[in-house]
């Protein structure tokens, strides 16, 4: 379900793509940098907030090239991405981490997970952990993987170090609201119960009991990410 603040995000990312395309053609090379200062200004001028939680810092804008490297790849399937032309320099962190969110929406063992995230980043630490399920939270926020396929690639990273364990009850607390905000958003849980039981089954799912994010930050990210006050009825709807 495609809410006014999530198109109004799509024509950001849409405007600054074409900003840094048509600069490279100028330029013949755009930095990351670049990049990042022609994605905030795209996001201004549309007026809206980048794809966060409730902590915002400048660091956001960086992590949003992500978001146009998914609308690049899946929604405008831009060739120039594969090349090594400005695209393809901008965006090598993203694809590593598309190539790493493949491997997890497959059905991988655990080895083959551990083995893929040491090749393309070398050292494993929670800013990349944090960077991937970013990666798949974004890929659903713009309808790219559907709820069962996301839950199933951060399922199988949490799966695959548990030595993260602690650090993923933090780390997933972003992606669990984006998911259940969108079930909010479209009708599908109407009631506190009903948000209270999807919260908790979820972190469930994940293998992170007692990692579920609290109602208070439920109903932040909803209105950041959706641009919807969270008006829930006290029971459960028959």
């Amino acid at each position: 379900m495609s809410t006014p603040l999530k198109r109004a995000r799509l024509r950001a990312y849409v405007n600054a793509l074409a900003d840094i395309i048509v600069e490279a053609e100028r330029a013949s090379r755009v930095s990351r940098e670049r990049a990042v200062e022609i994605l905030r200004k795209s996001l201004s001028e549309v007026g809206v907030e980048p794809f966060r939680g409730i902590r915002f810092s400048d660091e956001v804008y960086e992590k949003e090239l992500i978001s146009l490297y998914i609308v690049a790849k899946n929604i405008l399937r831009l060739p120039s991405l594969n090349s090594e032309g400005a695209l393809g320099e901008i965006f090598q962190v993203e694809k590593l981490l598309d190539r790493v969110v493949r491997v997890l929406s497959d059905e991988r063992s655990s080895e083959k997970v551990r083995e893929m995230l040491s090749q393309a980043f070398g050292t494993v630490d929670e800013v990349v952990l944090s960077k991937v399920v970013r990666y798949v939270a974004t890929e659903f926020y713009l309808d790219i993987l559907d709820e069962k396929a996301a839950v199933k690639a951060v399922g199988n990273l949490v799966k695959a170090l548990p030595e993260f364990r602690e650090e993923f009850r933090r780390i997933v607390k972003f992606f669990l609201a984006v998911v259940i905000g969108s079930k909010i958003v479209s009708g599908e849980v109407k009631s506190k119960v009903e948000v209270d039981l999807a919260r908790k089954a979820l972190a469930i799912s994940l293998g992170l009991s007692g990692g579920a994010p609290s109602m208070e930050y439920i109903a932040d990210v909803v209105k950041i990410v959706y641009g919807k006050g969270l008006q829930l009825a006290e029971s459960e709807s028959r």
